[in-house]
Formats: C-alpha cells, sequence, structure tokens
C-alpha cells in the first residue's frame, strides 16, 4: 500500500513538473527580430513583367532603377497547392554583398494570410525557394510577389531593395463536392 501511494506522487510529481516545463514561455531565449535601419529602395518593373516561366518567354520579371536590379523567376507548376520554384537573380556587382532576401505573396484585397518564405542564397549569388500557393477560396488565381533583398552597401550602410510583381497562378485542381 505504502509503495502504490509513493508511485501515485511520484507520478503525479513528474506530470506537474513536465506541465510546467510546457508552460514556460521560452520567447526569451530567442533572438530578438533583426531591425532593418538601412534605405528602402522600391524599385518600378519593366514592361511585359511575367514571373511566370513559359516555352514563349523565359526571361522572367524585371524590376530596375538606374543603379539597382532584381529578376524573379518561377518555374515548375505555378499553381496552388503545388510546390514550384522562385528563383532571384541579383546584377553580378552586388551578388557577394546581397545578405538575405524573402517573398511575400499577397492577393490584392483579400486576406491570404501570412505567406512568406525566406529565400535561400546559392554559391552563385542567386536566392532560391521551394514555395507553395494558398488556395483562394473563391478561385482568384492574381497574385503580387513582393520581394525583399538587403544589399551590404560600402562603408556599413545597408539597402532594402523591393518590388511588388504581379503574376497570375495557373488554375488550382482541387475540385469541391
Amino acid at each position: 500500500m505504502f509503495q502504490a501511494k509513493q508511485w501515485w506522487l511520484a507520478s503525479g510529481l513528474v506530470i506537474v513538473v513536465l506541465g510546467g516545463v510546457l508552460l514556460l514561455d521560452f520567447s526569451s531565449l530567442r533572438a530578438p527580430p533583426a531591425v532593418f535601419s538601412g534605405a528602402v529602395m522600391k524599385l518600378p518593373l519593366l514592361p511585359d513583367c511575367q514571373p511566370v516561366l513559359t516555352a514563349q518567354k523565359q526571361e522572367g520579371c524585371t524590376a530596375q532603377d538606374a543603379s539597382r536590379t532584381l529578376n524573379l523567376k518561377m518555374s515548375g507548376d505555378v499553381r496552388p497547392l503545388r510546390p514550384f520554384e522562385l528563383r532571384l537573380i541579383l546584377p553580378e556587382a552586388v551578388r557577394a554583398h546581397a545578405t538575405q532576401a524573402s517573398v511575400d505573396f499577397i492577393m490584392v484585397g483579400m486576406d491570404m494570410g501570412i505567406n512568406r518564405y525566406t529565400l535561400l542564397k546559392q554559391a552563385n549569388g542567386d536566392f532560391v525557394g521551394k514555395v507553395i500557393l494558398p488556395v483562394c477560396s473563391i478561385g482568384r488565381s492574381d497574385w503580387v510577389a513582393q520581394l525583399s533583398v538587403v544589399v551590404n552597401l560600402p562603408g556599413g550602410a545597408q539597402e532594402m531593395w523591393t518590388a511588388d510583381m504581379p503574376f497570375t497562378a495557373e488554375a488550382s485542381v482541387v475540385t469541391h463536392d
């Protein structure tokens, strides 16, 4: 009887300790979000911008001002719920100085939640990511890829280059009963 009581007491103590550990807030141990304090440069799109690659169009979409250029290419099955590749290409002169890049997918006038992807820098200086678009409940397929790239400038300053690149995804193959 005494051993059974000790077992229950020890089991209860373990459950309380494990529950306490699970309820702890470890957010103070995480690194604080990076604060960007440099200049933000929004780049205008060149005409005929289409980031989705097709057999007829392989150039992608380019945003450019006098001294900055971003080129975006999307390849594969660009439709909701299908992974496809996104490649961000920078000018040769800044590839070594670009430190991070991301893309947010939004739909104008529609809350599609947070669809942000961090792009990984490749050995050649391109930024690449596998991304997945969510399904729009009303069947829209007009998207905007909001790009941002952080570039370290000589002298220690930073710039964030941004561009909003609209595109149309293929219709989803998901059907409703």
